[in-house]
């Protein structure tokens, strides 16, 4: 059973991260506006991620901390009680599974807390690398979404353009025309959006052969959001120039692309793209 440990405000923007105890392990769900006219709640779906995602600060402990799925119950528990210490009420808010953990390794559960939690001013959104040892989940996600008529954007963990690099750096992903194929059938079938998210990194894969390959990788009607690298210690790497970027950008959207730019909020309380906050005694 889940149950509220603390919350933490971030100093740098709006972002508000709320610790729960699992069972004797630390969970976190965070609270995003990002002056969008819509609250968002991005919540986990398992305890750790034992993806191997180089680039992802949880990577560095595996086999530290116990992965385990989030029962349904234990997710909807921790969105409605941030709604209500929000009294967030009437407002539309968006439910983001992108938080601890890779969706499609824990579905049924995933699945049954959208139902759960459901309500009119409510949307959701889940964001997958669709790993090779789950990928046939992902036809039951689509089947369970038309079925119960969710309104989820399904966003693919994408990152790269070649799967030799993918492999290295994303070493449990499927390969990219299959997952490129399995995101369209997912909007074909449910009518719902779909986005590519790509974590931009200097000299890794933002060149122009890796742009050119998303250009032509990605249709137009599908977008491309850009991530903002959440830097690490363990990783000699460093985030894309942004006026590099910039550049880029304009390119893409000249060509028809639908391209935005994410910088991740919380940075500064573990709430950033795969962060996660370990020294929680040395947070006041």
């Amino acid at each position: 059973m889940i149950k509220f440990n603390k919350k933490i405000a971030s100093i740098e923007d709006a972002t508000i991260k709320y610790i729960f105890d699992l069972n004797g392990q630390m969970v976190e769900f965070s609270y995003i506006d990002n002056g969008t006219d819509k609250d968002i709640i991005c919540v986990p779906c398992q305890t750790m991620c034992n993806m191997k995602c180089t680039f992802c600060h949880l990577t560095d402990h595996i086999g530290q901390i116990p992965t385990k799925d989030m029962d349904y119950k234990d997710i909807a528990e921790g969105v409605e009680y941030i709604i209500g210490d929000l009294s967030l009420g009437d407002r539309t808010i968006l439910i983001s599974y992108m938080g601890c953990g890779e969706p499609l390794a824990n579905m049924s559960n995933v699945i049954d807390s959208m139902i759960m939690v459901e309500r009119p001013n409510m949307r959701f959104g889940l964001a997958t690398m669709l790993p090779k040892k789950h990928y046939e989940e992902f036809f039951t996600l689509i089947k369970r979404v038309k079925s119960n008529k969710l309104s989820l954007k399904v966003h693919l963990s994408m990152h790269f353009v070649d799967d030799e690099q993918r492999k290295e750096w994303m070493p449990s992903a499927l390969d990219l025309e299959s997952s490129m194929n399995m995101l369209k059938l997912y909007r074909s079938l449910t009518g719902n959006p779909i986005e590519v998210h790509y974590t931009i990194m200097k000299d890794v894969n933002d060149t122009r052969y890796h742009l050119d390959n998303l250009n032509r990788m990605v249709d137009n009607q599908t977008t491309i959001k850009f991530m903002m690298f959440s830097e690490k210690e363990s990783l000699d790497v460093v985030k894309s120039d942004e006026a590099k970027l910039e550049k880029e950008i304009k390119w893409l959207k000249s060509d028809g692309k639908i391209v935005e730019y994410y910088k991740p909020p919380g940075n500064d309380i573990g709430s950033s793209c795969g962060q996660f906050l370990f020294e929680l005694d040395k947070i006041k």
